[in-house]
């Protein structure tokens, strides 16, 4: 057995889940290393975005998104899953946990909105405004690089930049309706990227996370796009995880 081989007793399966406007393409070195260290990886693309862009229509909101993932867990026939959700992922890992609870092991937000049960991404009438401005009017043009924490002079922003799609709208509108609770039960890991654009505010995220009872708040020295700017030291610390 190789030095990076590992048994599959102690080998870990991690589905990683991108943000808005990304795809399963901004992973690319999280999955390599932890790939390298013995470890499967999936990487799966929601539905309208990255090299899915084609797909988008009106039609795809988050229930889409979950459906992806409960697609992928059933052909890949997933179980003891280590499921990571980034940014706006964090509406969509909870629901998979929510209809999927049996076959996880572990969640993990990283620099995730934390969703509420009976609540949108976008609070009412805040989709509506955007709707008027949008492309096609369901369609949200990606930010600048900077926004998501990747310096204009990073050797990877004309990667992100060139990768980044529109996002469709609906799928931060929908309202998000637990059957079991969410990740209630679950072991539960939030990632904080400490580089955040509203650093000089109080961070409502730590204070919710830590009113969690058995939730485990993590940092990272780095900008939103963690996965991006530091992929060796988020990908040494998803290997601490479960």
């Amino acid at each position: 057995m190789g030095a990076n081989a590992q048994s599959k007793e102690s080998q870990k399966v991690y589905v990683l889940v991108h943000g808005a406007w990304h795809g399963g393409w901004c992973w690319r070195d999280v999955a390599a290393s932890l790939r390298a260290a013995g470890h499967v990886v999936f990487t799966p693309t929601l539905t309208g975005l990255g090299e899915r862009a084609h797909l988008v229509n009106k039609s795809v909101n988050l229930s889409t998104h979950v459906t992806d993932i409960e697609q992928l867990f059933s052909f890949e026939d997933l179980s003891d899953v280590i499921l990571v959700g980034h940014s706006y992922a964090g509406h969509v890992v909870p629901l998979v946990a929510d209809r999927l609870k049996s076959k996880i092991r572990h969640v993990v937000f990283l620099d995730a909105v934390l969703p509420r049960d009976g609540h949108p991404f976008l609070a009412p009438g805040v989709g509506e405004g955007r709707a008027k401005t949008a492309i096609d009017g369901y369609l949200l043009a990606p930010m600048d690089v900077a926004w998501f924490g990747v310096p204009a002079d990073h050797p990877k922003a004309d990667w992100v930049r060139r990768h980044l799609t529109n996002h469709p709208l609906p799928t931060l509108m929908e309202t998000v309706r637990y059957a079991n609770g969410g990740t209630a039960g679950l072991p539960v890991s939030y990632i904080r990227c400490l580089k955040r654009r509203d650093v000089d505010q109080p961070d409502a995220i730590e204070a919710q996370v830590k009113a969690n009872d058995g939730w485990r708040w993590l940092t990272i020295d780095t900008g939103h796009d963690a996965m991006v700017t530091a992929p060796d030291d988020l990908s040494r610390m998803l290997l601490t995880i479960a």
